[in-house]
């Protein structure tokens, strides 16, 4: 394996860790929550709109991410799942209301 495809494979795996983001993004645009609340709204769209420049950086900017950037969209991607969990709960509650 040559040098140049460790970075297609950090950049293969970036846009993956991306897409999941963005998808957890979209559904949280979806929301009640974020619906009613401009702050939130506003977060979660510029969290989008990083992790789709992020994902697309190769055809973007014309650059490879590193892995460091991989594993830094991975805790990203991670810590959002966790609350993935809590949103469900919460959106529950509330409609039971």
């Amino acid at each position: 394996m040559s040098f140049s495809h460790h970075y297609e494979l950090a950049a293969l795996a970036n846009w993956a860790f991306c897409s999941v983001i963005g998808l957890l993004c979209l559904g949280q645009l979806n929301s009640c929550r974020c619906r009613e609340n401009k702050l939130d709204r506003a977060r979660y769209a510029l969290l989008l709109a990083g992790a789709t420049a992020s994902g697309l950086q190769p055809l973007l900017f014309r650059t490879w991410p590193a892995w460091a950037d991989v594993f830094m969209i991975g805790a990203v991607m991670a810590g959002l799942a966790i609350n993935a969990v809590r949103w469900h709960i919460k959106e529950t509650m509330e409609g039971l209301a």
